[in-house]
Formats: C-alpha cells, structure tokens, sequence
C-alpha cells in the first residue's frame, strides 16, 4: 500500500513539474527534507531532476537525502558525479565526503577532502570535515592541524573553534587556547547544543588558570607565543580579584582590568585581536556585566545567577536586544597560534 502511495505521490509529481518552475520544485523537494519527509523528499527531489537535472543544489540534497537513509552506495556513485561537475562547490565534497564516512572509507575520504581543499582553500567547512575524519580514526594529532587551518582560513566557520576547545580541554591541555577558542565560538554560535558545554570548558579553564601556582608557570613558560606572553602578563597584572576564588563576579572584575590594561598599553595595536575590541566595546556601553554574566553565570553557580538576573533586569534585556541584533565576525588575519 505504501508502494501505491508512493507511486501516486510520484506520479503527481511529475504532472505538476510541467507547472512550476524549477525554483519552485526545489523549494518544495527542500522542505520535505527539512521536515525529515524522506520519502517524500526522493519522490520530489527526482521529479525536479528529471527536468533540471544539473541542479547542483538538488544533487547536493539528494546526496545527502541518500546519506540519511543510509544508501551510501548509491550517496558515494551521484558523489562521484557531483564534483566532477563545473559548478560543484563546498556542499558537493563535503556531502561526499559524509557518505565515504558512513561507509568507513577512510582513505577516499581522504583524498576527497585533499582534492576539495585544492579547490577551495578557504574552506572552513572542509577542513573541520577532514578534522572531523581523523579523529574518527583516532588520528588527534592530525585532526587539530585540519581544525587550526580552518581557524585561519576561514575564520567565522564555528565548528573547528569547537573541535579544537574541545581538543585542548581533553586531549591536550592548553588553557590559553581553550579560553580564546570557546570564547569566540559561543559568540559565533550563540544559541546552540554546543555553547553550554563551552561555557562550562571555559569557566573550568579560568579555574584552572588561578588554581595553586599555575598562573606563574603559564607566564614563565618559555615556549609562550608573544600573543600568549602579553596575555598572561596582563592577566597577571590583574589577578588580585580571583585569587580568593573564582566566581562570575570576580572574572567580570578581572576581564575588565584586563581589557583596559590591553588597551592602555595599545596592545590592540601591536596584536589586534577582535574578540579583545568586543569586550571593550561592552565595557563602554555598560554591557559586559551583562555579557559576563551571559558566558559565566549559569556555569559558577545557578542560584547566584538568578539573584542576579532578577535584580539587573535592564542590563539583561539591553544585552540580550544588542546580541540578537549584532552579527559577531572574526576578521581574517589574526591568527596567532
């Protein structure tokens, strides 16, 4: 019965092909995907095909359509033909790329994203994708050099931020990177899965930063870039308001000196840093308690942060108006790992 269904469902389809354009039948095929019609999808998706059949987007759609239903022969065969096409692009490899995965072909995939790379050296989503590729072998060292040159590469794609905060949190610990890394994905990435659990790495990393005598050693540590020295000296300088504890309120205190000491020693001069020029600009609207409270509150202590929130109501709501309203972007070229 399901068959019959489908048949008609087809069958209608391709009866109002001759009716719509093939925007128009994309826009249909699209939203069948996005409400996880499969079925629907593959009927929709084929019927464009069959008058528009070098619609790189439905390709990369139906590619990826076949990846969810875990057809990944037939994903890898339409992979093959979608980047030998002009016109295919980012999508194209990184759909590919997915069915060799789902199909544990490690080595094609390799070469794949090689090949994608060359042609899209820019590419922040094929290099998390390679990243993502090797640490699914267990290949870590590998996987961050992939995750690090997307960083520089593109820098505003959030998910190598996220794999290397997470690389430098679990498998090698680098607190300095944890901190600029997770601080810039969360406000790339605002609102997702992912940016509680990199409040929670960051606020860990800042505790571990004033744990004992382990800020002494970060500032002596020869192998320290000339970005990590003048951090950790300014941070120093400032540290007096968290060495009792580390709460919400005391990093509020110590980013601020922070910051203004960054800026007073024109450091944002000599080593511009953007995400450095974000907190400044909250500084001088009277946003930063808010956003501070926004990365650490929660995280340090749930109770403290309500009584917060239920009695700084306006900063909240200006906060929440201004980061809702302003698009975060990491400008190419300050790439100092």
């Amino acid at each position: 019965m399901k068959h019959l269904v489908l048949l008609f469902i087809f069958i209608g389809a391709l009866s109002s092909a001759y009716s719509q354009t093939p925007k128009e039948l994309y826009k249909t095929a699209r939203g069948f995907l996005m409400q996880g019609d499969l079925d629907n999808a593959v009927v929709s998706y084929n019927a464009l095909l069959k008058i528009d059949p070098d619609n790189i987007d439905a390709l990369n759609d139906y590619c990826y359509v076949l990846i969810l239903n875990k057809d990944y022969t037939k994903a890898i065969e339409l992979g093959k033909q979608l980047i030998a096409k002009p016109d295919a692009n980012e999508q194209s490899y990184q759909t590919f790329g997915m069915a060799y995965k789902g199909k544990a072909a490690y080595k094609e995939a390799e070469e794949l994203y090689k090949q994608g790379l060359k042609k899209f050296p820019e590419s922040g989503v094929l290099y998390n994708e390679f990243g993502e590729l090797y640490a699914m072998q267990n290949k870590l060292s590998d996987a961050i050099l992939q995750w690090e040159a997307g960083i520089k590469a593109d820098p505003n794609y959030s998910s190598n931020y996220y794999n290397a905060t997470m690389y430098y949190s679990k498998v090698k610990e680098d607190l300095f990177w944890v901190i600029q890394y997770g601080e810039i994905f969360i406000n790339i990435e605002s609102y997702s899965a992912h940016t509680a659990l990199i409040k929670v790495k960051l606020f860990d990393a800042y505790k571990k930063v004033f744990s004992g005598d382990q800020l002494d050693k970060l500032v002596t540590n020869p192998n320290n870039t000339a970005f990590q020295k003048a951090w950790y000296n300014n941070i120093s300088t400032a540290s007096s308001v968290t060495k009792a504890i580390v709460t919400a309120e005391t990093l509020g205190a110590l980013r601020t000196r922070f910051i203004l000491s960054w800026f007073y020693n024109k450091q944002n001069e000599t080593t511009p840093f953007y995400l450095f020029d974000h907190f400044h600009y909250l500084i001088k609207e009277g946003l930063f308690d808010a956003y501070n409270q926004w990365v650490f509150g929660e995280t340090a202590s749930a109770e403290d942060y309500q009584l917060w929130a239920n009695t700084h109501t306006k900063e909240q709501s200006f906060f929440k108006v201004y980061q809702q309203n302003k698009l975060y972007r990491q400008p190419a070229g300050e790439y100092y790992k």
